[in-house]
């Protein structure tokens, strides 16, 4: 054959069949269901990944001072609105809320030894360095004062003692639960943390091992609820006053552990499982309140369950 046809052949070759055209996927993409699907599953397996890392990071890296001021700056952020929102049910759920998160926080530093934990033993040696007769005295009743069944036996009394001068017995159920709630919550938080970490060598009057959070929380919730019922139906003069009696009495108690070797995490563990059920025993006495017709008193600020007088 002559050169120029083989040439006009190859100029002229036959065009190819599909069996023949193999080109790659991403030069002719398959649109369908399917690969669409796919193409989104393949973003979702690349996301999980990097959520699972942020969680992991996050819970192995709770007990370190970054994750702790952070998680502190939110809860008292939630607190705070909860103290300024309008309406008694949100108001009390975002306080709870704040409450509860800085409770746990702190509960992961003292069970992992935490960034928080990190001043307990030289505030506490500082004031086993400071001893004295008379403050052993003193914290050797402000301990006493604190037992968990102490704390519930003076709420019961103190229902009954509403309940005969006119007072609902719900409130008086109320106030019992609430420092039944803070005993109970203090006695599983402190199983649960494990046993206490006293500093060796400081004097304990009594054995404290592994009930301060209990001691202090039933004490400052007996506390907490007895402002709270004695300032219904009075002023805010008067309700800040309460206010300011019970905080000085809980740094008071407080102090008392501190100085019997409790590290300062455990003692604020325990303020804030009391704080927690004196919120949610206030949001209950408010629901009640909203139940029944306003009282005598027509000022009361939550009326519904005042005392009649006499």
């Amino acid at each position: 054959m002559h050169p120029s046809s083989r040439g006009s052949e190859g100029a002229h070759a036959p065009p190819t069949t599909p069996e023949q055209n193999t080109e790659s996927p991403s030069a002719l993409p398959a649109l369908s269901v399917s690969t669409a699907l796919a193409h989104q599953t393949g973003r979702v397996s690349g996301t999980v990944p990097l959520v699972r890392e942020m969680v992991t990071e996050v819970v192995t890296e709770a007990a370190t001072m970054e994750i702790a001021l952070t998680v502190l700056g939110i809860a008292l952020a939630v607190f705070v609105a909860g103290m300024v929102v309008a309406g008694s049910g949100q108001a009390s759920g975002l306080r709870t809320a704040g409450l509860a998160l800085a409770l746990g926080i702190v509960c992961v530093h003292i069970r992992d030894g935490g960034w928080l934990t990190g001043a307990d033993r030289s505030i506490t040696s500082v004031l086993a360095a400071h001893r004295s007769a008379g403050l052993d005295h003193l914290a050797t009743v402000g301990i006493a004062l604190g037992a968990p069944a102490g704390a519930v036996a003076v709420a019961a009394v103190a229902g009954m003692v509403l309940i005969r001068h006119g007072w609902p017995v719900p409130v008086a159920s109320i106030m019992l639960g609430a420092v039944m709630g803070a005993v109970f919550a203090g006695a599983a938080l402190g199983t649960v943390l494990g046993p206490g970490r006293a500093v060796a060598g400081v004097w304990q009057p009594v054995d404290t091992d592994n009930a301060v959070l209990a001691n202090l929380a039933g004490a400052a919730a007996v506390l907490g609820m007895a402002a709270v019922i004695a300032g219904i139906g009075r002023s805010r003069t008067l309700r800040a006053v309460l206010a300011a009696a019970v905080v000085i009495a809980v740094v008071a108690l407080a102090g008392a552990q501190l100085y019997v070797g409790m590290p300062l995490t455990e003692v604020v563990a325990g303020v804030l499982v009391a704080a927690t059920c004196v919120t949610v025993g206030h949001a209950l006495l408010a629901a009640f309140a909203s139940s029944v017709p306003p009282g005598p008193r027509g000022a009361a600020s939550e009326p519904g369950f005042v005392p009649a007088p006499g």
